[in-house]
């Protein structure tokens, strides 16, 4: 017998059946979309707070809890200000939320019966889109969380239409345009 005309039965060979199809099930969908609902005076204590902390020259961050309805609505009510939580170690180009700080966020959260709704931080410049940093450390991976970047260390006058606003989806962060945040970023007295 030639061994070199029989199969090596020990390599192990793809099957010539055709492979599952998307339509099984396998295939990620997209979330519906989902839209910030925000207290004005919820708002400007944010910003009054990251400003205060940044002091002109560090960076400040903030979350937002609340909660989220059926239709895909993340509403805000509650404010954490990272350096309320801890000492957030904050400096020109970074801050930290230490672990023993999130498990106490977390564990009020669950006691409140709130959801993480978004974190806010600020940059020292106009750039406002997440950092590969940002992007890495999560604070929440949900689809459908927010993530929000304010320029300038948040120092007045600051305008919503100036944010970076970020939504978390299967795939990543994703950011919202100018018209996208007209439309899902709602303010309300």
């Amino acid at each position: 017998m030639d061994q070199t005309s029989q199969p090596n039965r020990r390599i192990l060979r793809f099957s010539a059946a055709p492979s599952s199809c998307a339509e099984d099930g396998l295939s990620v969908r997209e979330p519906a979309e989902s839209y910030l609902i925000l207290p004005s005076d919820l708002l400007r204590k944010t910003m009054d707070g990251l400003q205060k902390r940044s002091a002109g020259w560090r960076e400040s961050a903030g979350v937002w809890a609340g909660h989220v309805t059926e239709d895909h609505r993340w509403q805000a009510e509650e404010l954490y200000l990272h350096h309320d939580l801890c000492d957030d170690r904050g400096t020109p180009l970074s801050l930290e939320l230490t672990e023993a700080a999130k498990f106490r966020l977390y564990e009020n959260l669950a006691l409140q019966q709130l959801r993480l709704i978004a974190l806010i931080h600020s940059h020292p410049r106009a750039w406002v889109d997440l950092s590969a940093v940002d992007q890495r450390n999560q604070l929440c991976s949900r689809v459908g969380f927010w993530s929000i970047v304010v320029s300038w260390y948040a120092r007045t006058p600051w305008r919503v239409d100036a944010m970076g606003f970020h939504v978390r989806s299967p795939t990543g962060w994703y950011r919202l345009s100018a018209s996208e945040v007209r439309k899902r970023v709602q303010i309300r007295e």
